[in-house]
């Protein structure tokens, strides 16, 4: 909040802490011009349902929504069964019951969801503007030293996944997706 006062915008942005299980109890109830949620953090929830259905009444008419989740299938991760990784392999499969994730040793649990469990849900109050691929053709950071060791292979790819990254198949298989959308 400090750069909002220093920029004199305290009128224009308010900052509340609250679980997006519970975006009905903010004080502020908008409406709001935009919501962005990034580094996957609405994989923490089983109630992705509930989340979204709360969206449509706190953004403004023509509102937007760029959310950055994780899916239930990565290419890459998938592929490390090939290097003996078999829990990395499928920690993405069979995750109904949550999949149990750490970050900086912090465990929690993480549910995964595709591109369509989100499209179906809000496609009643929201068009979809733009949906691709993060991590499709370049290895996730925490495949290391990737890009050190394979300068050229990493550029390439790099420059592929830029021109493919909202096409078929490769915006459903990365190790995230972004998907954005515009309220009706």
């Amino acid at each position: 909040m400090q750069k909002v006062k220093k920029a004199g915008l305290e009128a224009l942005v308010s900052n509340e802490l609250c679980s997006f299980t519970r975006l009905s109890e903010l004080k502020n109830q908008g409406p709001y011009d935009y919501i962005f949620s990034n580094f996957a953090g609405l994989n923490c929830t089983d109630e992705l349902d509930k989340v979204l259905a709360s969206f449509s009444s706190l953004l403004k008419q023509g509102g937007a929504i760029t959310l950055v989740i994780l899916p239930k299938f990565c290419l890459w991760e998938t592929l490390l069964l090939f290097k003996g990784k078999f829990s990395t392999a499928f920690r993405r499969f069979f995750t109904y019951k949550g999949s149990k994730a750490h970050i900086e040793g912090v465990y929690f649990k993480c549910w995964y969801y595709n591109p369509s469990y989100v499209t179906k849900r809000l496609k009643n109050d929201f068009d979809i503007l733009k949906l691709e691929g993060l991590c499709t053709l370049v290895p996730p950071s925490y495949i290391e030293g990737f890009a050190e060791k394979h300068s050229f292979l990493y550029n390439f790819l790099k420059n592929l996944e830029d021109k493919w990254k909202g096409a078929w198949p490769w915006k459903f298989i990365g190790d995230y997706y972004i998907v954005s959308l515009r309220k009706k």
